[in-house]
């Protein structure tokens, strides 16, 4: 199989709106022998630190945990790293670590909370440290693991242009987030206006991220399902950046029946 044969075989997006940037992508991958693929992690925060009198231990610290959603996602990627570089084409693995979306659009919202900075980013740099030895006894490929929050990688002064549905479906989630049966367990209390700012500032920090996305290049195997793939990757272009093509590895049969 050539490349594009690779990452058509691992795309389960019927009729992808990316197909013709992935041709051109992998195009110049043929050329230039390399390839970027990205992913995004989320780290499993403790979520009722943040109404202790420690709040810094919602980052953690270690990030090893077999049972994590990137457990679940590593057969595929190693599956598609092997077949490019049988393809003839050396890739990388960017892992960027979402570790600052609490800081964009919970921490505005929480006036009674008082959190070291200092301590929260050392806490930062030991958890990106152990998804560096994690990523490195994974995989056999060029790896490169960047935490999202110490490159700074916030809402800038551009406006992310929001579809009302889109919007309306965001502070629906952030309800769950927030309510019993989410992972918040009802602890935190908000109204409908602040969930609603909320979602906003979730689009303008995927907005950033997808601006940052756009200067590694290459190809995001987009992680953020089920129910919500496409619509997690238009936020990363919410603010005008193309960002890069995006394929779905991971959607399921019983998703694609509804597609």
């Amino acid at each position: 199989m050539n490349a594009l044969d690779v990452i058509n075989s691992m795309d389960r997006m019927p009729n992808n709106v990316d197909r013709d940037e992935i041709v051109k992508t992998l195009t110049r991958a043929e050329s230039t022998k390399i390839l970027n693929l990205s992913v995004f992690v989320c780290p499993k925060f403790l979520t009722e630190a943040l109404l202790s009198g420690k709040p810094e231990e919602y980052m953690p610290v270690t990030a090893d945990d077999p049972n994590d959603l990137f457990f679940q996602r590593i057969p595929k990627i190693k599956q598609v790293l092997g077949d490019i570089r049988k393809a003839g084409i050396v890739p990388t693995l960017n892992i960027l670590i979402g570790d600052n979306d609490a800081e964009v659009y919970i921490y505005p919202f929480l006036p009674d909370l008082k959190i070291n900075p200092a301590e929260f980013d050392k806490r930062r740099k030991e958890h990106l440290q152990s998804y560096v030895a994690r990523a490195s006894n994974l995989f056999d490929s060029a790896i490169a693991v960047e935490s999202l929050g110490l490159r700074k990688v916030v809402p800038g002064n551009e406006k992310a242009t929001i579809a009302d549905d889109e919007l309306k479906a965001e502070v629906t989630f952030f309800g769950w987030l927030f309510g019993e049966s989410g992972p918040y367990k009802g602890k935190l209390k908000f109204d409908q206006a602040t969930l609603e700012k909320m979602a906003r500032l979730k689009f303008a920090l995927y907005g950033a991220q997808g601006n940052y996305l756009k200067k590694i290049g290459g190809i995001l195997l987009q992680t953020e399902g089920p129910g919500v793939w496409l619509q997690r990757t238009m936020m990363l272009r919410c603010t005008g950046a193309r960002a890069i093509p995006a394929i779905y590895p991971w959607i399921r049969k019983e998703e694609l029946r509804n597609m």
